[in-house]
């Protein structure tokens, strides 16, 4: 039988290779989510003439909206449908604080506790982090580092903090987008403890060339970007913890380059280690 996986932000970028690959390449029933309806539409049907058989539906989904969280979690219950997989892929790069908040922390949120019933036993949550979220983290004070790298981090305290620092946020990218995204990875350290019955990652896809890193010098593809998704999905991972974009663990609180050792779970990594 078939994986059922559902991917957020899906209808373009990442989001849209790895639904391609997932429908072509690994046989799954995939659930591609988007906020708009008709650019949905467009991505499914892209992905049904490369493979008329696919199994491939739209579900429009705003992942910043609770009321539309809310209806694609109803819809997709009434159709009777578990999935093995939840990507919480939508993100959004050049906005305001509050929008970069609301989508790329609250979003995964919202959504995981959504759609949490429709999970099978030992399905997968994957968060589509980004090295942002590291390199935000290194430039914060030892308190703030331990804070977002803490495996007992609680969800009401990591809520508030991300408010707060938001508030003093230099807004857009890097700033409020470096922190929306080191939030989730310290959501998923809750994730893991709060759901021992699920394995949940976070994750960065790379420097990939998607609408919103046009004119930042990405030069790796949308399905180059899909190496550490599909490594959450299938592969040997750990609940926890954060992987690169070659598909190996790295760490929380310094940039770790692709290429570079693994990361072995030391207290202070030395950045040094993981730079080329």
């Amino acid at each position: 039988m078939s994986k059922t996986i559902l991917v957020t932000g899906a209808n373009t970028g990442i989001g849209y290779a790895l639904c391609k690959l997932l429908a072509t390449e690994h046989g799954c029933s995939v659930l591609l989510g988007s906020r708009t309806k008709s650019k949905g539409e467009k991505a499914v049907a892209d992905i049904k003439k490369l493979a008329p058989n696919a199994s491939v539906e739209l579900v429009e989904i705003d992942v910043s909206s609770d009321e539309s969280v809310s209806a694609a979690a109803a819809a997709v219950k009434a159709k009777g449908v578990t999935l093995y997989g939840l990507v919480n892929n939508a993100g959004v790069g050049l906005n305001t604080n509050g929008d970069i908040i609301e989508t790329n922390f609250k979003g995964p949120i919202r959504v995981s506790e959504a759609f949490l019933e429709l999970i099978e036993d030992k399905g997968r949550i994957v968060n589509v982090s980004s090295g942002g979220a590291s390199s935000w983290v290194r430039q914060q004070d030892e308190a703030t580092k331990k804070f977002y790298s803490d495996p007992d981090i609680s969800k009401e305290a990591l809520v508030a903090d991300v408010a707060k620092q938001a508030a003093g946020a230099e807004g857009g990218w890097p700033g409020t987008y470096g922190l929306s995204k080191a939030g989730l990875t310290a959501y998923t350290l809750y994730q893991a403890k709060a759901y021992p019955h699920l394995t949940c990652v976070s994750l960065s896809p790379g420097f990939i060339m998607t609408n919103m890193t046009k004119g930042f010098g990405a030069k790796l593809t949308p399905e180059q970007g899909c190496v550490s998704s599909l490594h959450a999905l299938f592969g040997d991972v750990t609940s926890g913890w954060y992987y690169g974009s070659d598909a190996k663990r790295s760490p929380l609180t310094c940039c770790r380059d692709p290429g570079t050792p693994e990361y072995e779970g030391e207290e202070n990594p030395d950045p040094t280690r993981y730079n080329n």
